[in-house]
């Protein structure tokens, strides 16, 4: 498995893995077009020596030859040293630990090529399955934010989970 950097030669599959059932109930996405798509993603990096100037850092996952899904790390506080991650599979890449093994690439790529101290994570509190592989990496529930954002037009509690440096050298 490996992390390749974001390129807009990706944005069809990108867009087809936001219209996916079971992407949609459990995350806060907003409407986009494959064109949107295409721009949203032409406008990330994959260059962390960006990491005081850019917003949205992203790469997708390959297995096997295969895009299979994507990682990501936004809401970057260059002053405090945290960062938030966020990943995605295409359904059919689900439930084989392919996700927990993109999470651990991002993970261990952002504490080798960064000073982040501490990343977080925010997962729709039903969706177990993303709360486990978060869990498996060592991150810890730090605590639910009631309604804190909207699916699908319903304010649904988003459980936060943390992952500090020093954690991860000893996992």
């Amino acid at each position: 498995m490996e992390l390749i950097p974001c390129t807009t030669e990706f944005a069809d599959i990108f867009w087809s893995w936001r219209q996916e059932p079971a992407t949609r109930a459990f995350n806060p996405l907003k409407a986009m077009t494959p064109e949107q798509a295409r721009e949203h993603l032409g406008n990330c990096t994959s260059d962390l020596s960006e990491l005081k100037e850019a917003t949205d850092y992203r790469w997708f996952v390959r297995e096997g030859g295969e895009v299979v899904g994507i990682v990501s790390l936004k809401s970057v506080s260059a002053t405090m040293a945290t960062g938030e991650i966020g990943y995605s599979l295409g359904e059919k890449y689900r439930g084989r630990g392919l996700g927990t093994a993109a999470v651990r690439l991002l993970v261990d790529k952002l504490f080798a090529e960064t000073a982040l101290r501490k990343l977080t994570a925010y997962v729709h509190s039903e969706n177990v399955a993303s709360c486990r592989l978060l869990e498996r990496l060592g991150f810890r529930r730090e605590g639910l934010l009631r309604e804190h954002y909207m699916v699908e037009g319903h304010a649904v509690d988003e459980a936060l989970y943390g992952l500090l440096r020093r954690e991860w050298a000893r996992a």
